[in-house]
C-alpha cells in the first residue's frame, strides 16, 4: 500500500497563532532593536538623575544652590532630558507590546521598567530573548504575488 506523496501546494501543519506576515515579522524585529536601544538610554540616563538627587538631597549643603553653574541648572537638565528620553522609550515599548501581541499588563511592566532603577537593564536582556524565542518559533507567510 503506497501512499500518495503529499502536494506542494497542501498546507503544513501549525498553529495560527504562530503565523506572521512578512511586514509584522520585520516590524516586530525592528521593535525589539529599538526598544534595546530605548531601554538603555533611559536605564543609563534613570541612574544619573539617582546619583543626581542623592548628591543633591543627601550629599550637598544646600539642595537650592545644588549643580548651579553660572545659569546653568545641571539638576533641571538631567530631569528633563530623562522624562523625554522616557516618552520615546515608551513608544518603543508600546510598538513592541503591538507587534508582539502582548497583554496590556506586560505593557505596564515595560513601562515601569523606565522609572526603577535598574530594572530596565534586567528587563531588557529578558525581553531580548523572550523576542527572538518568539521569532524563531513563528512561520512567517509571504502574500501571493
Amino acid at each position: 500500500m503506497s501512499e500518495e506523496p503529499e502536494s506542494l501546494d497542501s498546507r503544513p501543519d501549525f498553529d495560527d497563532g504562530e503565523v506572521w506576515s512578512v511586514k509584522r515579522f520585520t516590524s516586530a524585529r525592528n521593535a525589539c532593536k529599538f526598544y534595546r536601544v530605548m531601554a538603555i538610554i533611559t536605564g543609563t540616563m534613570l541612574l544619573i538623575l539617582t546619583v543626581e538627587m542623592i548628591y543633591k538631597y543627601l550629599i550637598a549643603a544646600d539642595s537650592s544652590t545644588a549643580l548651579n553653574f553660572g545659569g546653568f541648572n545641571l539638576a533641571a537638565a538631567i530631569a528633563i532630558c530623562h522624562g523625554w528620553c522616557y516618552v520615546v522609550y515608551l513608544i518603543g515599548c508600546f510598538w513592541l507590546n503591538q507587534q508582539m501581541r502582548w497583554t496590556l499588563g506586560r505593557y505596564i511592566v515595560l513601562a515601569l521598567a523606565g522609572v526603577v532603577p535598574v530594572m530596565s537593564f534586567i528587563l531588557e536582556r529578558r525581553i531580548n530573548r523572550q523576542v527572538e524565542a518568539e521569532l524563531a518559533a513563528a512561520v512567517v507567510v509571504a502574500p501571493k504575488s
